[in-house]
């Protein structure tokens, strides 16, 4: 590889089934870490204050993924989960626990401050959790996406085995993150 190729990467190729151009399988290598690729230690910077991830979800429901990372506050004790994905483009939210009376079946619609939130994803993931207090760990989870009326809140609702969680969530910008990496490789 030249230096114009590991600077610029490698230029496309074409595949001969397509009129369009296919991207080269190498491009420049991964510098450090961003939204997708943030792991257990790693520091998050938003809105003026830094947080260590502490646990890590990588979810897989037949072969779409998306990351969930517990984030720490570690002088105040905040803590919430900043949710990322890449569904055509990269969206990304902070999410806080919520308590809902969830027992038996959830419904199609549920409401939270009195604000209602309905249901627009209901479905089973593959979860591999990380954690500082543990080697990684597998799981599977039963998950429910409801939102409210203009789609700028939702409401995430989670069933591992017998426990319900919910979170409320919204959405923010990449650009309000500061991704600092923990010295550990974001490849």
């Amino acid at each position: 590889m030249g230096l114009l190729d590991f600077l610029f990467g490698k230029p496309q190729r074409y595949d001969a089934h397509s009129s369009l151009p296919a991207l080269a399988e190498s491009r420049l290598p991964s510098v450090g870490p961003n939204v997708l690729n943030l792991r257990v230690g790693d520091v998050v910077g938003y809105d003026g204050v830094d947080y260590v991830i502490r646990n890590r979800h990588v979810y897989n429901s037949h072969g779409f993924k998306w990351y969930s990372y517990h984030l720490v506050d570690v002088v105040s004790g905040r803590k919430f989960w900043l949710d990322a994905e890449d569904d055509d483009e990269l969206i990304v939210a902070i999410c806080e626990p919520v308590q809902l009376d969830l027992n038996g079946r959830i419904p199609p619609t549920l409401h939270h401050n009195r604000e209602a939130f309905y249901e627009d994803e209901h479905g089973f993931a593959n979860v591999l959790i990380e954690s500082e207090a543990s080697g990684p760990k597998h799981s599977s989870v039963e998950y429910w996406d409801f939102y409210n009326e203009d789609d700028s809140r939702f409401l995430s609702v989670e069933r591992w085995g017998g426990e319900t969680e919910a979170s409320i969530g919204r959405y923010i910008q990449p650009f309000e993150l500061t991704l600092y990496g923990s010295g550990a490789s974001h490849a």
